[in-house]
């Protein structure tokens, strides 16, 4: 059922440097940054930052931003994806243990070129001081597996809290891989949908969006080249590692079937054929006859 491809060949090299863990970085223009860029608010208040992305020259498909802030000063409450990126990527995480919050979101079809809102979040005060709040250089803007994000114009803003400490009201992590309202196969179609960008039609669309959805498609014998570059075309759609199941199925789906089949630039598929080995043949040496001269005689 496992087809190796040209594209996996070429990419299975790229995982070395992707290191399992990000995406090569590359030399971009796009910018991400946070407005306003300085708010004054009491403790207990409710407010938001806008989350602004401005491709500045670039076609962008993917965005993740990753977001530090002071959890002895703010918690974080929310996020709302806005139209830019209107797909949200799956698995995001706000930890107010830690301070830290991620999330991600793409576009179908044509790609991004201009400035946009990529979304909007929610933060608490709950202590007097002054609190930054950055986006770290570890958030991504990409263009078709391509960085493209200015890591020297991430933005930031500070905040200025004024009032007595209030009790934080929201859990210290949330997490969220999946939704828990819908089936597993219409989880699956966001995936299906992040590679195809339209429903499924097909005998193999159907029996990949099984596998997304179910699981199964793994081999017994891992194919660990293969799932090396299943994850580089994962990491290039959506800028993060797996980290739910449903996510592993996908990299099995890519990495063991044909269901989610990769092609050229010309769209035809490329099957690398199995080297051949020629045998030599063996050499028999001819052994000279020799003659005793003592018996002729």
């Amino acid at each position: 059922m496992r087809r190796t491809s040209a594209f996996f060949l070429v990419i299975a090299t790229v995982a070395a440097v992707f290191g399992f863990s990000k995406i090569v970085l590359a030399a971009g223009t796009a910018t991400i940054s946070l407005s306003p860029t300085t708010t004054s608010v009491d403790t207990g208040e409710d407010f938001t930052l806008s989350v602004l992305v401005d491709p500045n020259g670039e076609s962008l498909d993917t965005v993740r931003v990753n977001m530090s802030y002071d959890p002895t000063l703010l918690e974080a409450i929310r996020f709302d994806l806005g139209t830019q990126f209107p797909s949200l990527s799956p698995g995001y995480e706000i930890d107010n243990t830690a301070g830290a919050l991620t999330y991600g979101g793409y576009k179908y079809g044509t790609q991004v070129t201009a400035e946009g809102t990529f979304a909007t979040v929610t933060f608490r005060a709950l202590s007097s001081g002054t609190a930054a709040i950055s986006i770290t250089s570890d958030s991504k803007a990409i263009d078709d597996g391509t960085e493209k994000v200015d890591v020297s114009e991430l933005g930031s803003a500070t905040i200025t809290i004024a009032g007595d400490t209030v009790e934080s009201t929201t859990p210290a992590t949330t997490e969220t891989t999946t939704t828990t309202d819908v089936s597993l196969e219409q989880q699956a179609l966001v995936y299906f949908g992040a590679f195809y960008a339209r429903m499924p039609s097909s005998g193999d669309d159907w029996s990949a969006l099984h596998c997304i959805a179910y699981g199964g498609c793994k081999e017994d014998v891992q194919d660990v080249a293969a799932e090396q570059a299943a994850l580089v075309i994962f990491g290039a759609k959506y800028a993060k590692m797996p980290s739910s199941g449903m996510e592993w199925n996908v990299i099995h789906t890519l990495a063991y079937t044909d269901f989610l089949g990769v092609t050229t630039s010309d769209d035809e598929e490329v099957v690398i054929e199995e080297p051949v080995v020629e045998e030599e043949e063996p050499v028999v040496e001819e052994e000279e006859e020799t003659t005793d001269v003592s018996l002729e005689q």
